[in-house]
């Protein structure tokens, strides 16, 4: 016999059950089914489209350019990168080829002894050995310079800097061997002439360092600009310094004169290079 549930909720009778039949059209009859919809889902009202003055319009800021602007490029040529890494082997390889060592170098700088032991110990007793001293120098310095007065002609430009320094400094030790040999003081002027060599050298290693952080950190290309300006700019007032110390410890009657032509073969590129510097700078 089967048993039967007396508890059982008849749902069918208390709440209405609608299955909406998709055989026919829906009703447009409301139905009541006692829950009110509109409290549960209340109907989301359309906005209208609001326009608005545009800020654009009747200002001096008016549209130049119809077409699109291309974004400027600002990273570095792949030539610079390949000369800052052949300036590096270049100078490391001339240190290991004259097996010049940094301490020693250095202390040359101060001491009058220690120059003439290391020119002695690295054979650097003619000139073709230590031109390469400044000719790297001017490759060194010639990067800045040409990143800062004329970017745009790109590696060729840099190249025809580069070579026209290089002559000028040949040109340059020249006027001074001339002046060495017209007072007789030939000595003082190839001491001086070596001991610029040796400070070239550290200029070339410190400034090649320094341009790596110049060319490739994020908005530090001035400061590292004013840093590369200032060393060289020290370097060159401690060079002339030892110059000086150079031709007023020499006996020689004619020294003294000599040292006035060396300033002015000194002081005269650099005003014109200063000069075609700002130039260019601001003509770019």
């Amino acid at each position: 016999m089967p048993e039967t549930l007396s508890d059982t909720l008849l749902l069918q009778e208390t709440l209405p059950f609608w299955q909406w039949d998709t055989t026919i059209e829906w009703s447009t009859a409301e139905v009541d089914t006692g829950i009110p919809f509109d409290s549960i889902h209340r109907p989301r009202e359309k906005v209208d489209t609001v326009f608005r003055k545009s800020l654009f319009q009747r200002h001096t800021l008016q549209v130049q350019h119809q077409n699109f602007i291309e974004r400027p490029d600002t990273h570095e040529p792949a030539w610079i990168f390949i000369s800052l890494l052949l300036l590096t082997g270049l100078i490391c390889l001339y240190f290991h080829l004259r097996t010049i060592k940094l301490p020693a170098l250095m202390k040359a700088l101060v001491d009058r002894r220690a120059m003439e032991r290391l020119v002695r110990d690295c054979n650097l007793n003619r000139t073709v050995m230590m031109l390469p001293m400044g000719l790297l120098v001017v490759a060194t310095v010639c990067l800045p310079v040409h990143h800062i007065a004329m970017p745009q002609t790109g590696l060729r430009g840099y190249l025809m800097i580069a070579i026209g320094a290089a002559l000028l400094y040949i040109l340059r030790n020249s006027i001074l061997r001339l002046l060495g040999n017209t007072f007789e003081n030939k000595t003082g002027v190839t001491l001086y002439i070596i001991n610029n060599y040796f400070f070239h050298l550290v200029e070339a290693t410190v400034v090649t360092v320094l341009l790596f952080p110049f060319f490739y950190l994020p908005g530090g290309q001035t400061a590292m600009l004013y840093i590369i300006g200032g060393f060289i700019a020290l370097a060159f007032i401690i060079r002339f310094g030892r110059g000086i110390k150079v031709f007023l410890t020499l006996p020689n009657s004619s020294s003294f004169y000599l040292f006035y032509y060396l300033c002015i073969v000194e002081l005269i590129p650099i005003l014109a290079l200063v000069k075609w510097i700002i130039y260019n700078g601001s003509a770019s």
